[in-house]
């Protein structure tokens, strides 16, 4: 066996297993749970269409996932700000020749496919920032609290950029990423207070100057779904019924009566987790969620053993990420949070966000693989 041989099989043994083994337990939980998914096509119930292309998406993505942890940590340094302004440039690009889509601007028509950029915002802005922090903290090491307001305008330009299109979702998980990240580089507790007095100020201001008509009404309809439950609040009023009716133990898969009628709108989707909860019950629901805490607990984990700021940070913000897509899906799913079309990740059928999820597992698993590796400031500039 040659040496290079050598390095890649002892590379490949060396990655997180226990965190790629629980990915691979959710991916197929969620394969199986959409044989569920409510189909026009469906045969005695099942429509076996969704599932086969959830789980032929993620074999392939398993194997890109594997190959892209064994990419030097400086590689990711160094791909750090094209990616960035690559993806504000293609944001810019949908500002003028965008593609429409059920009244949103986010893709741009590259002929054989479309491109959504908001996407490549996720990965890009915790890379950009974790960069930026590394060469911070490697020319200073007690850097002035003025060090964050340049990461500030790196989340800043590609949220306002989102928003505009309008995603509020999207740019609701940019938002919450960036700022992640700026607190784990160490925010002090004043700006921290500062911060949250400024969103507080903002945040009536936003619902009233900023939001469009259909975004206040998903507030709205929050606080009282029965208010309008043919209309705005139908969607939650049936989602809420259907996790109630799976009560402790669930009616048993492929058994959910909401989904039989399709009572749900997005129900393979958003709100796929309305069949977990109705066919796998409290029970069932509890589990799915475990599981991800698993998966969150051991990114920080590896965040927290890396000895260079952009690996600590880089994976940080990646985890931060994960978080906000389980905790704002279920959230709006039970109703604690608005609906803002956030998918649950490798659960809910999509190709672009399981795309942006197993390119975010490869970059954490490249920060477990080099650790131990210090990154010099030489090279990166």
């Amino acid at each position: 066996m040659s040496t290079r041989q050598d390095t890649f099989l002892r590379k490949l043994g060396g990655l997180q297993w226990f965190l790629v083994l629980n990915v691979i337990a959710i991916a197929v939980f969620g394969t199986a749970t959409l044989l569920s998914a409510p189909s026009t096509s469906a045969v005695d119930g099942i429509d076996p269409h969704l599932a086969l292309t959830h789980g032929t998406r993620f074999v392939g993505l398993l194997i890109v996932t594997c190959l892209i942890a064994l990419v030097p940590l400086r590689l990711w340094a160094a791909v750090a700000y094209p990616l960035y302004f690559a993806g504000v440039g293609l944001l810019l690009m949908v500002e003028f020749s965008g593609v429409i889509v059920n009244g949103s601007q986010r893709w741009l028509e590259l002929g054989f496919t479309r491109v959504q950029p908001s996407e490549l915002m996720k990965i890009a802005v915790p890379l950009a920032l974790a960069r930026y922090y590394h060469q911070a903290f490697s020319m200073s090491k007690r850097p002035s609290w003025w060090v964050h307001l340049p990461a500030v305008a790196f989340v800043a330009i590609p949220v306002a950029l989102v928003m505009h299109q309008p995603d509020l979702g999207t740019a609701l998980l940019i938002l919450a990423t960036g700022g992640a990240v700026i607190f784990f580089a160490g925010l002090p507790m004043q700006l921290i207070i500062g911060a949250v007095a400024c969103v507080a100020v903002a945040a009536p201001l936003s619902y009233f100057f900023v939001l469009h008509d259909y975004q206040r009404q998903r507030v709205e309809t929050l606080f009282d779904p029965s208010a309008d439950p043919l209309g705005a609040g139908y969607q939650l009023q049936q989602a809420l019924i259907a996790i109630g009716s799976g009560g402790l133990g669930g009616t048993g898969f492929l058994e959910g009566k909401q989904k039989q009628l399709d009572y749900i709108p997005e129900q393979q989707t958003d709100f796929i987790f309305t069949i977990v909860a109705e066919e796998f019950g409290f029970g069932g629901s509890i589990v799915l969620l475990l599981a991800w805490a698993a998966v969150l607990w051991q990114g920080m984990s590896v965040a927290r053993s890396s000895v260079t700021p952009f690996g600590a940070l880089a994976a940080a913000g990646f985890v931060s990420t994960l978080a906000c897509y389980v905790v704002i899906n279920v959230g709006m799913v039970i109703g604690l949070l608005p609906v803002v079309g956030i998918p649950m990740p490798l659960v809910s059928y999509g190709g672009t966000a399981m795309l942006t999820v197993m390119a975010g597992f490869g970059l954490l698993l490249a920060v477990h693989l080099n650790r131990e590796q210090r990154m010099p400031l030489k090279g990166l500039l």
